[in-house]
C-alpha cells in the first residue's frame, strides 16, 4: 500500500504543470476531481473484479483511514 509520503516523492520527478488523470469506468481516463478520506478494511476482497480493499463498517477493528483519489466523466451524456 502506497503512503502519501511515497506518492509525493514519486510526483517530484514530474512536470508540475502536467495533467493528472485516473482510469475511466470501462476504459479511457478521467480528470482527477476528488481527493477525500475514506475508512476501509485492507485486503478484504479476493474477487478479481473488485478492489482489494472494502469500505469499513463503523465498528470494524481492522479499519484504516486512506486517501481516495477519483474522477468522473465530466463530458458524459446520458442515453
Amino acid at each position: 500500500m502506497m503512503t502519501v509520503a511515497e506518492l509525493i516523492e514519486r510526483l517530484k520527478g514530474f512536470d508540475p504543470g502536467m495533467s493528472v488523470v485516473v482510469a475511466g469506468y470501462e476504459g479511457g481516463y478521467n480528470d482527477l476531481s476528488s481527493v477525500v478520506l475514506v475508512r476501509m478494511v485492507p485486503d478484504a476482497d479476493t474477487c478479481w473484479y473488485c478492489g482489494a480493499h472494502e469500505e469499513a463498517d463503523d465498528g470494524s477493528e481492522k479499519a484504516i483511514t486512506a486517501l481516495l483519489l477519483s474522477g468522473h466523466n465530466h463530458v458524459a451524456v446520458d442515453d
